[in-house]
């Protein structure tokens, strides 16, 4: 065999960066030579862009047998990979090699640094091919399923909450704190519609563009190389802060609408058949309704609503009737966008698991809002947009539990999503990058994870807190007013959304006057056409609140509504 690991973490703890990248060459040169018998078909790893082969020698029997991995690449970075598993896994027998922390091994190394994500998939294939070799062997070597869930449900803690400053907070925005072309500053109230963006994140994507800028999980030169660091940095970010099991139940979209297609048409689409049933609302923003009423025509399947009580909310009582044994797909929000209900989703998922049916939740509005567990609330995907919670547009995720990922099918394919391909046939990746054809938003990407990071500081509970003090205040002051209607259900029961109608008064004119005074808030039917026509009323105004939103917005709004009202009335 090779080195002894220890000293290879000795050599590899004196080099810098770019002489441990020389040496994991060296040890690639190095590598024992591997017979040309075993180039096999059934020897072949997936996963990298490199062509590896992969057997091993057994001496000995069940928890005894000893394991010595024979491998090769047509790359020496990959060979050098190779080294360090043959020196974590000297000697070792198969039940040693199960039981074997190998991640750490690759920690203390900071392989990340020198191999990109394509090539990391690869590495994880190797490892898993060993695992797989070891358990052939292994009689005694079983996790039970305490140790099981616990190992799968591990989730990083989120980051601590300081205090929660509005006017330092508002501070770091540089499109609030510039005056309009009367002199008044901005009363920005469609967030709901998108977010503005702090200046850690405008900063953190002129520092990508101007400093190391290159394609992801093309290049191991040194742009190439940070930026898969940065890129996947954000993809554990984003796990982190969803609460998921693995980065890998991350995937990279272009947003909400794209993601709830990619499951629609991807997981939906080939399984539905005649007689099935896929479960929804009449709250649904038009992209968590259409892709499924589209998925309904094309199979066959029905799609069936779960009741409205008269505030907005789920009619719980109905629930026993329409959660049925056809139902194989329930999609439904978070948060609405247009009554702010926040929806039961965990007892939602309790529900989906009694019937087996896969629940597929809109996170657009809750996830900027909302702490979020996925792992815990057991949801099998849920979707949401970077440019809604404080990051670019162009970006948005997909958490896909890791079984669903699995009997996913890719609906885009070119390169990075596949393993192989042939004149004949193609072998696609490993989720995520299964789902990420082509050059990704790189840029959003890591501006994405910014904004997760400035919002995690901040702490998801401290903003809802926030967010919820100035929804009473709005509330108080509409109460005032005569001839409006609220719609949607009390503040305690709903996010920082709040949409109303005036007697007289059409939401387009309200609107332009609220303009006129500097306060920007949104009317229409919010991509809410089939609750708008459920509530009779053809359009709302609508008012969304931020991180970055203070009460004097609230009074600011409520003068400026008034005057306007008494306008147009």
């Amino acid at each position: 065999m090779g080195l002894p690991l220890a000293e290879i973490f000795e050599e590899f703890s004196d080099l810098d960066r770019e002489d441990q990248s020389k040496y994991l060459l060296e040890l690639g040169d190095d590598l024992p030579l591997f017979p040309p018998a075993l180039r096999t078909e059934a020897n072949r790893v997936y996963g990298c862009q490199s062509q590896v082969w992969l057997s091993a020698d057994v001496s000995g029997h069940g928890d005894n047998a000893v394991i010595r991995i024979l491998a090769d690449s047509d790359s020496n970075i990959v060979r050098g990979l190779i080294a360090i598993l043959q020196s974590a896994y000297d000697g070792m027998t198969a039940s040693e090699i199960l039981s074997y922390d190998i991640q750490a091994v690759f920690r203390q190394l900071n392989l990340q640094q020198h191999i990109s994500p394509q090539r990391r998939n690869g590495l994880r294939g190797m490892v898993e091919r060993i695992q797989l070799l070891a358990r052939k062997h292994a009689v005694s070597f079983e996790l039970s399923a305490e140790e099981s869930a616990s190992v799968a449900g591990a989730v990083l803690p989120l980051c601590p909450a300081p205090r929660f400053d509005v006017l330092q907070i508002r501070r770091q925005f540089p499109v609030l704190n510039r005056p309009l072309g009367d002199g008044r500053f901005p009363v920005y109230l469609d967030s709901g519609a998108s977010s503005q963006k702090p200046a850690c994140v405008i900063e953190k994507e002129r520092e990508v563009e101007e400093q190391y800028y290159a394609n992801a999980h093309r290049g191991t030169y040194q742009f190439g190389v940070r930026i898969d660091e940065e890129f996947e940095s954000a993809r554990e970010l984003t796990a982190n802060f969803l609460g998921a099991r693995s980065a890998d139940e991350i995937v990279f979209t272009a947003g909400t609408t794209a993601g709830l297609n990619l499951i629609a048409f991807g997981w939906a689409l080939p399984r539905l058949r005649p007689g099935d049933e896929i479960l929804t609302t009449v709250m649904e923003h038009h992209a968590n309704f259409v892709p499924w009423q589209q998925v309904a025509i094309r199979t066959g399947a029905r799609l069936k609503l779960i009741p409205l009580t008269s505030d907005g909310r789920l009619d719980a009582s109905a629930f026993d009737s329409v959660f049925t044994e056809k139902v194989r797909l329930v999609a439904v929000t978070a948060m609405s966008n247009m009554l702010g209900t926040i929806n039961p989703i965990r007892e939602i998922a309790r529900r989906c698991r009694q019937i087996n049916a896969c629940l597929v939740v809109d996170g657009a509005q809750s996830v900027p809002h909302l702490p979020a567990n996925v792992a815990a609330d057991e949801v099998d995907f849920l979707v949401f947009s970077g440019h809604k919670i404080y990051g670019p547009t162009g970006v948005g995720v997909v958490y896909g539990r890791q079984s669903r990922l699995e009997e996913m099918e890719p609906v885009m394919f070119g390169g990075h999503m596949i393993s192989e391909v042939t004149t004949e046939r193609s072998v696609w990746s490993r989720p995520p990058a299964k789902f990420e054809a082509g050059t990704m938003p790189i840029v959003q990407v890591i501006g994405l994870g910014a904004a997760i990071r400035w919002l995690q500081q901040l702490g998801l509970a401290a903003v809802h807190q926030h967010e919820e003090q100035l929804t009473r205040l709005l509330f108080d002051g509409l109460r005032e007013i005569p001839g409006l209607r609220i719609f949607g259900p009390a503040p305690e029961h709903r996010g920082a959304i709040v949409s109303f109608r005036i007697d007289g008064v059409h939401p387009e004119d309200l609107a332009a006057l609220l303009d006129s005074h500097g306060v920007f808030t949104r009317h229409g039917h919010h991509c809410t056409m089939p609750l708008h026509a459920h509530l009779g009323i053809a359009g709302s105004t609508r008012v969304s609140f931020g991180v970055y939103n203070t009460a004097d917005d609230v009074q600011a709004f409520l003068k400026a509504l008034n005057q306007a009202r008494q306008q147009l009335q």
